[in-house]
């Protein structure tokens, strides 16, 4: 058998090999996920009852015999306190993410059995991001705070995506800290966009650019590494493979997407 066969035969018993359980690293992300989602609802929790409590902000009498003006008075108060509620839920996950290093772009082995460090942030953003799109009650309003100033100003640079663009409905963006949105770009309901993509054995972390005047149809997929130009269209349920250059002014579809047809300039259609 030559070197060159020996090394191919190598290579095909190793990538063949069999890998080690993985339920342990996903039950690990799972309690670290459990808990920090626990502790920034409590952190809030707790500081918003105790701004309340010190600025004497609950109405005086309980809520369950009240009448009707006084009952007022309590949904009244409760509708502040969730307000405040939401607005420290946001500052805190701002304060979290800043210690976090961003994942550096790059392909990483997924079957060892101490993950690369890119890896272990990568984690620790997945749960900050679960909770920024999975708020628990009376987080509800998560969404508006983090895209409203002043608190927009902070979670864009800092948390992700950083984004000239706002929307009604928060897009499912994956990792956040690894996708760029230009102005006036329309991501449509569920449609989800990463800046990662998953090989059998390693993750690769890349950023996802989306420039201006883009839409995104309803359902669709953009990998990590993805970089869509200016006034281009993907329509609704496409898939776009990771590493994808859409060119500009292109209208792509299907699964995997793929050119369909040029489309004019967008001033052209003012």
């Amino acid at each position: 058998m030559s070197t060159t066969d020996k090394v191919s035969a190598a290579s095909v018993a190793s990538s063949t090999a069999p890998h080690g359980d993985q339920r342990g690293g996903l039950r690990w992300f799972l309690v670290l996920d459990l808990f920090t989602r626990l502790f920034i609802w409590s952190a809030a929790l707790m500081l918003t009852a105790a701004a309340f409590s010190a600025l004497r902000l609950w109405p005086s009498g309980s809520p369950f015999t009240a009448d009707l003006q006084q009952a007022w008075r309590w949904s009244a108060a409760a509708g502040r306190f969730i307000i405040l509620f939401n607005l420290i839920y946001v500052a805190e996950l701002v304060v979290l993410r800043l210690p976090i290093p961003t994942p550096r772009e790059g392909r990483y082995d997924t079957s060892r059995r101490v993950p690369d460090r890119q890896v272990f942030w990568s984690c620790l953003l997945a749960v900050l991001t679960k909770a920024r799109y999975e708020a628990p009650f009376p987080g509800f309003l998560v969404f508006h705070f983090a895209n409203l100033p002043p608190l927009a100003w902070l979670m864009g640079p800092v948390f992700g995506p950083r984004s000239r663009s706002a929307y009604v409905i928060d897009p499912h963006v994956l990792d956040p800290h690894l996708v760029t949105l230009g102005r006036n770009v329309v991501i449509g309901f569920n449609a989800t966009v990463a800046g990662h993509y998953q090989e059998r054995d390693a993750v690769v972390f890349k950023r996802t650019i989306i420039e201006d005047d883009v839409l995104v149809g309803g359902h669709a997929v953009i990998f990590g590494g993805v970089h869509i130009r200016s006034g281009s269209m993907i329509g609704a349920g496409a898939v776009v493979l990771p590493g994808t250059t859409v060119g500009p002014h292109e209208f792509w579809a299907g699964v995997p997407a793929r050119k369909i047809r040029d489309l004019p300039p967008v001033e052209a259609t003012a």
